[in-house]
C-alpha cells in the first residue's frame, strides 16, 4: 500500500517539531565539528572517545532524518487526521528513529565517561567502568525493545498483526528505570570532574573553568527526566499528536550530551589560542614554595625528579608531606621504592596535563 504525503501547511505541529531537531542537529554538528577541529589544530589523533561522539552525531541525524519522514506522513497531527495508508509506515520509521536516538544516547554518554576514565585511577575508574557497562547494557536493552516487546516483531509498528505483546506495565515502568539510571549516570559523570580537581595545584579560576566545562552533563540529565515525564499512557489512542514532547525531549537529550561532550575540548581550543605563550610557565605555591609547570604541553620530566617527590605531592595532593632523606644514601630496597614513587608521580602529572588540556591524543 502506498502513502500520502501530508503537506506541513496542514501539520503546524510538524513545523514545530521540524525547526526544533533541525536546530538540535545543526547546534550539536557544530560543537562536534570544533572539537574535531581543535584536535587537528593541536595536532592530536582522534581517540576512542572522539568516534563514539562522532557514531552518536550520525545516530542523531539519523533519528532526525526519520522522524521527518515521519513528519510528511503526518506525525504531529491528530490521530483522526493521518492518512490510514500512512499508518504502517509511519510506526515502521518511528521504530528505526527510536532505535536510533536510544543508540545515540548510549554512545554519546559512554563518549564522556571514556573521557574520565584517563583522567581516574583507583576506584574511581572503577566506578566510571561500571557505568559504562551499566548503562550501555541499558540502553542497548531498550534499543532492543523496540523490536522485540511483540511477537511476531512486526507486530511492534503493524498492530493488526495476530500475536502478543508485553503488558502494558512492564512498558511504561521500563523507560523510568532505564532513564532514571541513565539521568543518575548523567550526575555522577557531571559531578566526578569537581572530586578529581581538588587533587591538583593550579589556580582556582582554572579549575572552576574545567570543573564547569566538564559538567555540563548535568543538563543531560535534566533533559532526561523531563522526557520521563512525557511519555503518553500506553492507552493513548492519539499518539501521532501527543506524543510530539516525548520525542523532542529525547531529541534534546542526545543533543545536549553531544554538547556538553565537546565543550570542554572548545574549551582547551579557546585557551590555546588565547595564551600569550606556549613556554611552560612556573606556578609558585605560596605556603610551601613547590613549583608546578601550567603549559599547553606536559610537563618535562626532570633529572633531579626523584629529589622533588615533596614537591609532586604539594603539587598533586596525593599524600601528606614526609620526611626529607637523602639519596646518596639509601639501600638498594630503599632506591627501588623511590624509582617507583617516581614512576608513580610521573603517572599523575600526565594525569594532570591531561586534565588541564583535555586532548585526546591516544597514549
Amino acid at each position: 500500500m502506498g502513502t500520502q504525503s501530508v503537506p506541513l501547511s496542514k501539520n503546524p505541529q510538524g513545523i514545530l517539531i521540524e525547526a526544533l531537531l533541525w536546530t538540535l542537529i545543526i547546534l550539536a554538528g557544530i560543537c562536534l565539528g570544533l572539537r574535531i577541529s581543535c584536535k587537528f589544530l593541536r595536532r592530536r589523533r582522534l581517540w576512542w572517545d572522539d568516534y563514539f561522539i562522532i557514531f552518536a552525531w550520525i545516530m542523531l541525524l539519523t533519528s532526525c532524518v526519520m522522524t521527518t519522514t515521519n513528519v510528511g506522513l503526518g506525525f504531529g497531527m491528530h490521530f483522526v487526521d493521518v492518512p490510514v495508508e500512512n499508518l504502517l509506515t509511519m510506526g515502521l520509521v518511528a521504530n528505526i528513529s527510536g532505535f536510533t536516538s536510544v543508540l545515540g544516547v548510549a554512545f554519546s554518554k559512554t563518549s564522556f565517561a571514556i573521557t574520565l576514565l584517563r583522567l581516574t585511577d583507583g576506584w574511581l575508574k572503577w566506578f566510571v567502568w561500571f557505568i559504562i557497562i551499566t548503562l550501555n547494557l541499558t540502553q542497548h536493552a531498550s534499543a532492543v525493545f523496540f523490536w522485540v516487546s511483540c511477537d511476531p516483531p512486526a507486530k511492534t509498528w503493524n498492530p493488526t498483526l495476530e500475536g502478543t505483546c508485553w503488558p502494558p506495565k512492564i512498558m511504561l515502568i521500563l523507560p523510568w528505570v532505564i532513564g532514571g539510571w541513565s539521568a543518575f549516570c548523567d550526575f555522577a559523570l557531571a559531578l566526578l570532574p569537581w572530586r578529581l580537581l581538588f587533587r591538583f595545584h593550579m589556580f582556582r579560576t582554572e579549575k572552576v573553568g574545567i570543573a564547569i566545562a566538564m559538567s555540563m552533563g548535568v543538563f543531560a540529565g535534566i533533559t532526561c527526566i523531563v522526557k520521563l515525564t512525557t511519555i503518553p499512557p500506553s492507552s493513548d489512542h492519539d499518539f501521532t499528536y501527543n506524543s510530539m514532547q516525548l520525542v523532542i525531549w529525547g531529541f534534546a537529550e542526545v543533543a545536549c550530551t553531544i554538547i556538553a561532550t565537546c565543550i570542554p575540548t572548545m574549551r582547551a581550543l579557546f585557551v590555546h589560542r588565547t595564551s600569550t605563550s606556549q613556554l611552560p610557565s612556573l606556578q609558585l605555591n605560596a605556603d610551601n614554595g613547590a613549583v608546578a609547570f601550567s603549559s599547553n604541553r606536559p610537563p618535562p620530566i626532570l633529572d633531579h625528579e626523584r629529589r622533588d617527590n615533596m614537591s609532586d605531592r604539594s603539587i598533586l595532593g596525593l599524600a601528606e608531606a614526609s620526611g626529607s632523606s637523602s639519596l646518596g644514601s639509601t639501600s638498594p630496597k630503599t632506591g627501588a621504592m623511590l624509582n617507583e614513587k617516581s614512576q608513580s608521580n610521573r603517572n599523575q602529572r600526565v594525569i594532570m596535563y591531561e586534565m588541564k588540556s583535555l586532548g585526546s591524543e591516544e597514549r
